[in-house]
């Protein structure tokens, strides 16, 4: 892999990392690498298929996309089965 591709690809795994986690019901992961680490794993799993489409900087665009939205789908359901979220319950007070 040449380095312009890979900083393409990190490029590419950290916008579609941002993207895709403001799309979910949820937010950005509190650390910061983890927005671009499932995404750049995903880009790189789906460049492993048969290539189709357009491809710019030797990535294929329809690959990173489709890639880095399973990979963050796949971190968020596991998140979520980790770490339900906590549903606030209301104090009685007295009147």
């Amino acid at each position: 892999m040449e380095i312009g591709t890979f900083l393409l690809m990190l490029a590419l795994s950290y916008g579609f990392g941002v993207l895709w986690y403001d799309l979910l019901p949820g937010r950005l992961p509190e650390r910061v690498w983890r927005v671009a680490a499932y995404p750049f794993l995903g880009i790189w799993i789906a460049e492993q298929l048969p290539a189709f489409g357009p491809a710019f900087g030797g990535i294929h665009l329809i690959h990173a996309a489709v890639g880095s939205l399973v990979a963050v789908l796949v971190d968020w359901v596991i998140n979520q089965a980790r770490r339900p979220a906590i549903v606030q319950q209301f104090e009685a007070r007295a009147a």
